[in-house]
């Protein structure tokens, strides 16, 4: 893991502008680099003008292709009319071992619902949320256990994460109609899907769902059996979080996985 630091002191009159431009580039970094885990803006507490921008990048390679990017080079110079002195940038790596497991990063709730759209009225109504519009995820192999091609239809709650993920009761295994009425899993975002079921199994944790784009891949999701509680956990690759965010935030979903 690789850790940048970059601190900016903005001339006053220049906020609002530094303010839109990071928030184009954060929503650039984050559809397209599943190799960046985290890119963050925050300001001094107690130094108004003065920000620093946290990013953490799976590896060097992943920083590499992120300082390579066209809407970087393109912010870099509109970055330098904001600030009054070119920003003050460190590089930080992981100090323990590197083959630890990354810590999950909760961010969903999936529910299997009946009716997608009676759910999605039945819950906006109930819990004074918004919707995105259905997306229908064409999944190539879905392992549960039988392995089988399969579409998932679901919505997102347009909210802050943890989002509620509704999903269309489907086929007779792990989304079956058997599953409604109750959570089926707390979602996971995972940097190292293959690391993960590997450490899963070692750990005899069972996978009740593996989601492949062909026998040989590494899974870009899974599900696991419920623990001793009667819980899943469904880990979700990094490189999806893009589009998931992108389509919470609009509402659109901009491309199924492996659709």
């Amino acid at each position: 893991m690789i850790t940048a630091l970059a601190i900016q002191l903005v001339k006053p009159e220049k906020v609002a502008d530094l303010t839109q431009l990071m928030s184009d580039l954060t929503s650039q970094v984050r559809a397209n680099e599943p190799g960046c885990v985290s890119f963050e803006w925050v300001c001094d507490a107690d130094q108004p003008g003065r920000y620093l921008v946290l990013e953490q990048y799976l590896d060097q390679d992943a920083l590499t292709r992120h300082q390579g990017t066209p809407y970087l080079k393109a912010f870099l110079p509109k970055l330098m009319e904001c600030l009054t002195e070119p920003p003050q940038v460190t590089m930080w790596r992981q100090a323990l071992p590197g083959n630890m497991v990354a810590p999950p990063s909760y961010f969903h709730v999936g529910v299997v619902v009946p009716d997608l759209h009676k759910a999605i009225a039945r819950y906006s109504d109930v819990l004074g949320m918004q919707f995105t519009e259905p997306a229908t995820f064409h999944i190539p192999r879905l392992e549960d256990p039988t392995p089988h091609a399969a579409d998932l239809v679901c919505a997102f709650s347009m909210t802050s994460a943890p989002y509620y993920e509704l999903i269309q009761a489907s086929g007779d295994g792990i989304y079956s109609a058997a599953q409604a009425g109750k959570i089926l899993y707390f979602g996971i975002w995972e940097p190292d899907m293959a690391g993960r079921l590997e450490h899963l199994q070692h750990q005899g944790v069972a996978v009740d769902a593996q989601f492949k784009m062909d026998e040989k891949s590494a899974p870009f999701a899974m599900i696991t059996a419920p623990d001793l509680l009667g819980a899943r956990l469904e880990y979700v690759d990094m490189a999806d979080r893009g589009p998931i965010e992108e389509w919470v935030r609009t509402g659109k979903y901009p491309g199924g996985v492996g659709g």
